[in-house]
Formats: structure tokens, sequence, C-alpha cells
């Protein structure tokens, strides 16, 4: 019991019926209008109500001393008219005095702790939470099944669009951010927060505690345009996309974080896509090259002011919109990560790092793909993908960087090391919460609060890292057109060493693409010589080797080879898979099939007779077995037979077998 809040009770208890009696007697002594004392009961009335409000009492307990007080005043300034000395009143107010008794202890909580009073028994801990603090409190430890929390801030968003708890969890509880993470969903649903609001969960600094952020206003829907800032920016610097919930900037580092996007059709991704590529064309330590299978549709308002000649040098250093030229970009590339690896080691060792210090002399290459699964899908195209992935795997301290993007991210269209090897992530509307899982592992997101086009979730970093509901700004191909002529003094040239890894391939990148570039100007294409085909990597020093031209007997060799090859890795992930049963049934067969066929079918074989020795067999048989059998009755029968005729019973179609576990059937 806590014996200060119930002395506080009987005390008010006492004040409560003494005090309109006494107040009464000495109104009607010194004849004081009837009004004096309504006026005085009303006045102490609100400051009991705004007394209780500040404590944060329960509603229960404040209705009823606002009613207790009510009536008080009333008796008081009914006694003040008519005398406190009548029998009629003294019953009246003795009646509803008793009755306040009776009914007190079903609002007045006499075990509560008296608000703002301190917890012995709970060292650190802060007073007792009032309002939104007390409210999401009980939310939290209710949903979230936890023991006690403490909330020790509510900070409000500047543009009051939300607000942040800082929650800490009871201490040997074991209970942390996860736990909440969990029910986040549930926990907008009890809030009725706004459709698209969503609530995000991280750990704080210290194990034990979370950072819980609350948006109470989507503030998402409608079109956030691009600044219009062309300045010039650091590829070492965080790259402003757009804003999150809460109107903040968000900013993306790519200075060393490959990327991966994905998006359905309409989500927003292409305008991301472009307003990361209008980011990367202002930094004055970066070459942006674009892999697009799609016709090269994704580089074309960048290159129309260089086709209209507005500039002088194309704005994206290399486009590659062909499965060839993809090839080529991609071991180039791959190429250039390699010799800076080796070349510029004692450069990194002396600025202190392991990353390149890449300047406007040494700058950056980040490659935008634009629809991997085009990519990854076209056998002339493995080999890219494959170079693609050597870039991400060994070129982030080399600055030699990659942007994957998809329309879905299924394993079939983003390679399991693309997700995994990704550190930023941007994922927006989906067909499937699935896919938004595999993209964002751990990550409790739905692709349905992602209510309007151009809204994404970002995730800089690994599984754990908090994820942020975000609207990329909006732009145009005007804006694109300011941004390329603005930053056309400022870009940068690749240096020496890497056009000389390039050799003949990136010296004839923009012939290549002239036929494209004049559709793009409206003329009729020009024929240029073939783009070298392949990028060898072991004469770096003189440039690499290409053949100039490719006849079609060795496309065709190559595309056969190709699939072939996606043939057998397509068969050895179909095996690996499969149950050691079925894997044994497979074995036997292929053996049994490469067997010399020395073996001939004796007198008296006829395939009913494995249905009747499988009949004799409840606990099944393999099919070795019912050769043995057969042999012991006399009849002689290949394995080869065996199988093919095992194979056809146990057929769904046929059904005279059963197989079951083991590699056995049964009939």
């Amino acid at each position: 019991m806590n014996g200060q809040r119930s002395g506080e009770n009987i005390a008010s208890a006492v004040i409560a019926t003494v005090g309109p009696l006494v107040g009464a007697g000495l109104c009607t002594a010194w004849d004081v209008p009837a009004a004096v004392p309504a006026i005085l009961a009303g006045a102490a009335v609100a400051g009991v109500a705004v007394r209780d409000y500040r404590a944060g009492l329960p509603w229960s307990e404040r209705a009823f001393r606002l009613a207790a007080g009510l009536a008080a005043g009333a008796w008081t300034t009914w006694s003040t008219v008519t005398g406190p000395w009548n029998l009629a009143n003294l019953v009246a107010g003795a009646g509803v005095a008793l009755f306040g008794v009776a009914t007190a202890p079903a609002f007045v909580g006499d075990d509560a702790p008296a608000a703002g009073q301190q917890s012995a028994t709970e060292p650190g801990r802060a007073t007792v939470p009032t309002g939104r603090r007390a409210v999401w409190k009980q939310r939290i430890e209710r949903l979230a099944r936890v023991q006690p929390v403490t909330i020790t801030g509510d900070d409000d968003w500047p543009l009051g669009t939300g607000f942040t708890l800082y929650v800490t969890f009871a201490p040997e509880s074991g209970d942390g951010w996860t736990q909440i993470d969990d029910v986040k969903h549930r926990l907008a649903q009890a809030a009725s927060l706004p459709r698209g609001c969503t609530i995000g969960v991280a750990e704080g600094d210290i194990q034990g505690t979370a950072v819980v952020r609350i948006p109470t206003v989507y503030a998402l829907a409608e079109d956030v345009p691009a600044p219009e800032d062309y300045s010039p920016l650091s590829i070492w610097s965080d790259l402003t996309i757009g804003v999150n919930e809460d109107k903040t900037p968000a900013v993306v580092n790519l200075r060393q974080a490959s990327g991966l996007i994905a998006s359905r059709r309409g989500g927003g991704k292409t305008n991301l896509l472009k307003v990361l590529i209008e980011n990367l064309l202002r930094c004055r330590d970066n070459l942006t090259w674009i892999a697009d299978l799609n016709g090269g549709g994704l580089a074309v308002p960048f290159m129309l002011p260089y086709v209209d000649g507005e500039i002088k040098a194309p704005p994206i250093d290399w486009v590659a919109d062909t499965p060839e030229k993809v090839m080529v970009m991609a071991e180039v590339a791959a190429a250039i990560a390699r010799d800076r690896k080796a070349r510029y080691a004692a450069l990194t060792a002396r600025a202190g790092g392991d990353l390149l210090p890449v300047t406007a002399d040494l700058p950056q290459i980040t490659i935008v793909v634009d629809e991997s699964a085009e990519l990854d899908g076209d056998p002339d195209a493995k080999r890219a993908m494959q170079a693609l992935l050597t870039v991400q795997r060994i070129g982030r301290a080399e600055a030699v960087n990659v942007i994957f993007s998809a329309l879905r991210p299924t394993q079939d269209t983003i390679p399991v090391p693309v997700r995994k090897q990704t550190a930023l992530k941007l994922a927006g509307p989906m067909d499937d919460d699935t896919d938004l899982g595999y993209m964002m592992a751990g990550a409790k997101v739905r692709s349905a609060d992602l209510v309007h086009p151009g809204t994404f979730y970002l995730r800089r970093g690994d599984v754990g890292t908090p994820v942020r509901q975000i609207k990329v700004y909006r732009t145009t191909p005007a804006r694109i057109a300011a941004v390329v002529r603005a930053t056309d003094s400022t870009r940068p040239a690749l240096d020496r060493a890497g056009q000389q890894i390039g050799g003949e391939a990136y010296a004839q990148r923009l012939e290549s693409l002239r036929p494209w570039l004049d559709r793009m100007a409206g003329k009729d294409p020009a024929p240029v010589a073939a783009v070298p085909a392949r990028h060898s990597t072991a004469r770096a020093s003189t440039g690499p080797t290409a053949e100039s031209s490719s006849a079609p007997d060795d496309r065709d060799a190559r595309r056969a080879a190709a699939r072939d090859g996606l043939r057998r890795f397509a068969a050895r992930q179909e095996v690996s898979q499969m149950p050691k049963d079925q894997l044994d049934d497979v074995f036997g067969s292929l053996v049994a099939d490469l067997r010399p066929s020395t073996e001939q079918d004796g007198e008296g074989w006829r395939p009913e007779l494995l249905i009747e020795v499988a009949r004799e067999a409840p606990e099944g048989i393999g099919p070795t077995e019912m050769q043995r059998k057969l042999a012991d009755r006399g009849v002689t029968v290949s394995m080869k037979t065996v199988n093919k005729w095992v194979a056809k019973y146990a057929d769904p179609d046929d059904g005279r077998l059963r197989k079951l576990d083991g590699g056995k059937y049964t009939a």
C-alpha cells in the first residue's frame, strides 16, 4: 500500500465533507451572496482538474474528483441560500458524502504511485510518464509483450509530422528493440496512424534501448521537386536524393557502397536512377558509365545536350546499349580495378586508410546498370554479369563501383552475391512482399505502405541497420539538361593509366555509339567499325587485344557454348537440390543407361512381374532388389529394363507402383 497516497485520499474525503458545511455556515452568518460560493467552488474545481491533468491521473479518477467537487460546490451554494442547518440540507449532504465514500474505491487507486514521485525500487527510472509517453508506454508493453519500459524522451519532429521515442527496457529483462520492431505494424494500427505511416525502430546507442520513430502525418504524398542546385559535389560526400518522412534530407554515399535498386513498373525506379546520375555528374571526382540493354534509354536525356551541340564532351563517359558493349565495358572496369589495386597500393597506404584517395585527376568510376534482369537473362551477357560481380567484389577500395537495378529483386534477376554485397538498397513498390523481404532481409516492411510513386525504402548498411521510408526528388528533362550544362566544365576525365587499360575499346567507345547518337539526332545512322568484342587483361600495359570483327559462325558457336553452359549450370542446380532418395534413383537410371547393353532379357520376363514383387514387400523394395528377386525365380532381366518399367509404373498417370522414402516402391 502506498501510505502517502492513502493519507491523501482520506484527507481529501474529510475536506470534501466538512469543507462545504463550514463554508455554507460562514456564508450564511456573514450574509454573503449565493454567487460568491458558486464562483469560489468553480475556481476550486477548475484548479483541481488542472492539477489532476498535469499529474497524469487516470481518467476515471479525474472524472470522480471533478464530480465530487461539483457536488460539494452545488451543496454549498444551495445551503448558503436556504441555510446549512436545515434537516433536508443535512440529510442531502450526508447522503451525497456517504455515496461518494462508498463508490470512491472503484475510481481512485490507493496503490498508484504519486505523480512525480521517484520510485525507490527502480534506480535511474524517470518520473511516472504522463500524456503521450504514458499512452505509448502502455501500448508498447501490451503489444510487444515486454516487461515495463521507461520512455526517457519524446522529441517532436521540426515540422510537426511525427515524433521520436527513446525507450529503455527493464534491467535484466533481456528485452530489446527487435520485439518492438516485430509489432510495429500493430502499433501503427492501434494508434490509428494515417495509411502509409511506417513506424521505424532501431537499436539505441546502448543495448537494451530502442529508438522508435513515429510519423503522425503522411508527408510523402506530394511530389518533391529537386532543388535548383547545380553546385559541385564530391563522391566522398553524402548525396541528397530526396526527403525522409520527417522532411529531413535523405542521403546516400557511393564512394564505397555498391547499390541495388528495385521497383515494379511505374514505381519510380527510372526517376530515382536519373536523380542518382544527376548527383554523380555534379561530383568533380567521378565518371559515370551506363550499361542499359533497353536501347540506352536511361542515358538519352543526359546525352541530348551533347547531341544538340550545347556541350563539347558527353556527360556520360561510356554508354553500353548492347550485350557485346556491356561485356567490353565490364571487362575494362574489372581490369582497371585490378590494375589500381597494384598500381596505387602505396598511394592508398600513404593516405592513411584502405580507400584509394580519388580526386579529379584520379576519379571514381560508377557503373549504373539499368534492368539487371535483361543483362542476366541474355546468354551472351553472362560474362558481363560475372565481370560486374567481380567489379563489385574487388572495386570498393579501388573506386570502381556498380549500381544494379531490377524490376523484381528475385534470385532469378538479382544474383545472391549482388544482394549480399550491396550495402545500399532502395526498394520501391512491389507486387509481392516476399520480393521485398528477399531484398531487405530482416526488415519488417510492407509494399502496401509505399502509397505513392516515388516512395522507397532506404537501407544504408547490412541486415540490422534501420530502414526508412523516403520520397525521391522528382526530376524533369529540363532539370537534367540544366545539370548537364552546369557540370560541363567540372567533369573529370579518366586517368592515363585507366585509358591505357581500356585501350582500343575505351578509345572507340564514342565511335561505336555513333549510330545510337545519330538516331537520337534524327539522322541516318552511319556505318561504323565493329566494337572489340573482348578485353584482354593479360596485355594491359599495351592495351587490350580484341577482334575487330566477328564472323557469324563464331558468334553462333559462342552462343551455343553459352547456352550449353547455362543448361549444365541449371542441371547442377537441380541435382544439388534433389532429395537423397530421388538422387539415388536418378543415378541408378544414368548408370543403367550408360552400361553396355550386352545383357539380354531372358525368357519368362514380363513387366508385370515388378508389380508382383513389389506387392510381396509391403515395407517397400528398390529396383536392384527387384532384379535380384526375379533372378531367384529364374527370370533374367537387365537393370536398364527394370528402371525403365519402375519409372513408368510409378508415374502419377499410371500409379501401379507407389514410391516410398529411401528410393523404395510398393504396389
